[in-house]
């Protein structure tokens, strides 16, 4: 098994070191630690209140992942409470919802002047931040594998959530020194939390991190966030207001990875001006012309993990994919999901037996690869 991490460790390393090997790392991702998308009779009924249960959950989804498939996954442990910790210790309220992740629940912020109110949490005491610790605690006291840090909303994505799309765009018009003084604020209670969350998980600040369970590499940074509202922000807008505050963060970890689902073509420029990134996770929607584009751009300066929950139709997807994806500085995971699918550029819910979907998704890859592999291991 040690032999198995340690090559998986060489060929992520490779990726990020723009190594041109002739193969990419391959990840087959079905150990997700978020439940939306699982079988719901599958999501234990106190997975968000007991750590225990959170832990036996994940462990034995690596277990299965472990003795079913020969990829580049490397185990790793999440304490995980859904994308909104840092807007519930702010004073978001947070739904919980049968087979769902938990959710904000409306707006903080309505007005503008409201930015200056704001207080900083504290995590031993406020909304969902004392429960992540405490989750971090109980996994390294009952198990030996790598703590990441809970789910990281960028700068972006906080603020977002506290006072809405809409509100947000207006006062970038409007009030432009409130929008900056509300992302200065949430890049300072993220990198606070982080911090934190590294201690209490054994973590070096410049290492440890899995962006979406993929190991980032000694030597490429300690910390991973996402974008996901990039899409949808003008390339102006996004390098006044963002670009600088996402440099915040991973000049303060050592550099890092960005997430973000969709389309955001008209952002790569950004990317790059964006200081101490260090690759891109993108769960592309069946998007290949962008990932074309940006393995052109990114070439020996920025690692791509190209993603999807795992499509529709399977082999159609990854034989037109793999046709022309490069494998230099690229990582490839597909995400096996029991009741969401890719078709047609969106994510439908569409039951399928989530076993079965990454072991067909396994054996569809591996002989399409430039260097092909059985990435599925013998019964």
């Amino acid at each position: 098994m040690d032999h198995r991490f340690e090559q998986a460790r060489q060929r992520i390393h490779d990726a990020y070191s723009h190594k041109d090997t002739g193969e990419m790392p391959v990840l087959v991702m079905d150990v997700n630690y978020w439940v939306s998308g699982e079988s719901p009779q599958l999501i234990p009924d106190d997975y968000f209140t007991s750590p225990a249960s959170m832990l036996e959950f994940q462990l034995a989804k690596i277990d299965r992942h472990l003795a079913w498939f020969q990829d580049d996954y490397i185990p790793v442990l999440w304490p995980w409470y859904g994308t909104v910790v840092v807007p519930s210790a702010i004073g978001s309220t947070v739904l919980f919802q049968r087979g769902m992740d938990p959710a904000v629940e409306g707006r903080l912020l309505e007005r503008p002047e409201e930015i200056r109110k704001l207080q900083p949490p504290n995590p031993l005491t406020d909304g969902l931040m004392p429960r992540v610790l405490e989750t971090i605690r109980h996994f390294r006291q009952h198990s030996d594998l790598p703590v990441m840090f809970t789910d990281a909303q960028g700068p972006l994505n906080i603020a977002l959530t506290l006072c809405g799309v809409e509100n947000f765009f207006v006062w970038v018009r409007e009030q432009p020194a409130l929008a900056h003084e509300l992302m200065d604020y949430a890049t300072e209670v993220l990198i606070g939390w982080i911090r934190l969350q590294k201690q209490y998980a054994g973590q070096p600040e410049n290492g440890g991190a899995f962006p979406h369970s993929i190991l980032l590499p000694e030597g490429f940074g300690g910390v991973c966030i996402s974008d996901d509202d990039c899409t949808v922000m003008s390339p102006r807008m996004y390098r006044e207001f963002v670009v600088p505050y996402n440099s915040r963060v991973f000049k303060a970890f050592g550099g890092g990875t960005l997430h973000y689902c969709g389309s955001a073509k008209h952002q790569i420029d950004n990317f790059l001006a964006t200081e101490g990134l260090t690759g891109i996770n993108c769960f592309c929607m069946g998007d290949f012309h962008q990932i074309l584009s940006m393995q052109q751009k990114f070439e020996n300066r920025l690692t791509l993990m190209v993603c999807d929950f795992t499509p529709l139709h399977i082999e159609s997807y990854y034989r037109e994919l793999l046709a022309d994806l490069r494998t230099k500085g690229t990582i490839l995971a597909t995400y096996p999901a029991a009741e969401f699918a890719l078709e047609e550029d969106k994510y439908q819910i569409v039951p399928r037996d989530g076993a079965q979907l990454a072991q067909e998704a396994a054996r569809v890859i591996g002989p399409c690869l430039a260097k092909p592999r059985r990435l599925l291991r013998a019964p």
